[in-house]
């Protein structure tokens, strides 16, 4: 079973479900236009639903769209609870926010939600090893669901003592760390593989870092090669991202390079990353 691990959903039905640059004063939030991305296409849970069907995905996450969201997770959580048969929802909550913890309880005991997505977002001055976060950590860890981080690479290492503090919790860190993954033996990405010395910590890949690793002295297949290395072949989870990125085209042609770039592994290593892994972190989508 593949399972796409990285996905948003997003509507044209800004009344029921408004943006964030409908609800916001002029210039007090950045839109997806203001940090540089191209716009997504409209993507209902529908239109990803038959993106899935034409890859073959059997099951995804609805990773909240933060960027045209921002807080409100009101149309992930909706459509993953329409399809409890394809998706489960990670929202997005603000980790410096003292309100965040009771609000997260609240999403995942009446609202379904299946984890929970850092996001540094417009906070640059925070950090998720921060002492203002650690409330929410705890209560993370007390509901039982893994922890998605995005942020970027250098700033991995500011958890390493909150992943070792809980480490019954399942720490994600997204595809965001590899935009840019240099030369073998990828010293850029140093700060992440210190941390797979904790058996809890999961890295999410996607198109961007297969991309990133296409090199003068890297391939594709060099950087997994070490990335299984580091991380072994059970913590590495494969996403699309879509619709994040356009350029990269629809879920079926983002697998197909993923599948390239990871032909040189056996069966069960493949089936693993493409899916195993993924409901080890998510069972309530088996």
């Amino acid at each position: 079973m593949i399972v796409d691990t990285h996905t948003h959903v997003l509507t044209n039905d800004r009344v029921r479900y408004p943006q964030i640059q409908d609800t916001a004063k002029a210039g007090s939030i950045p839109t997806i236009s203001d940090i540089g991305q191209a716009p997504w296409p409209l993507t209902t849970a529908e239109d990803l639903i038959a993106q899935m069907d034409e890859a073959g995905v059997a099951k995804a996450t609805l990773v909240q769209s933060y960027f045209l969201y921002e807080y409100d997770n009101s149309y992930a959580i909706d459509s993953a609870n329409a399809y409890p048969d394809r998706f489960v929802s990670i929202c997005c909550l603000d980790p410096v926010d003292p309100a965040s913890p009771d609000k997260l309880s609240d999403l995942v005991e009446n609202h379904g939600v299946k984890g929970i997505r850092f996001m540094r977002g417009r906070l640059p001055k925070c950090t998720l090893g921060n002492p203002e976060t650690v409330a929410l950590w705890e209560r993370i860890n007390a509901l039982k669901i893994p922890l998605c981080i995005h942020d970027k690479v250098e700033e991995a290492p500011r958890t390493r003592a909150l992943i070792e503090r809980f480490p019954e919790m399942k720490v994600v860190f997204d595809h965001g760390w590899g935009h840019k993954v240099g030369e073998p033996p990828y010293d850029l990405l140093r700060p992440l593989f210190d941390l797979a010395v904790f058996p809890n910590v999961y890295v999410k890949t996607a198109i961007n870092n297969i991309v990133a690793a296409q090199g003068e002295r890297s391939t594709p297949q060099i950087f997994y090669a070490q990335m299984i290395g580091t991380f072994g072949i059970n913590r590495l989870i494969w996403s699309s991202n879509y619709p994040a990125h356009p350029k990269f085209g629809s879920i079926a042609s983002r697998l197909a390079v993923a599948r390239e770039a990871l032909s040189f592994l056996d069966q069960p290593s493949q089936d693993a990353i493409f899916g195993e892994n993924a409901l080890t972190v998510w069972p309530w989508l088996r």
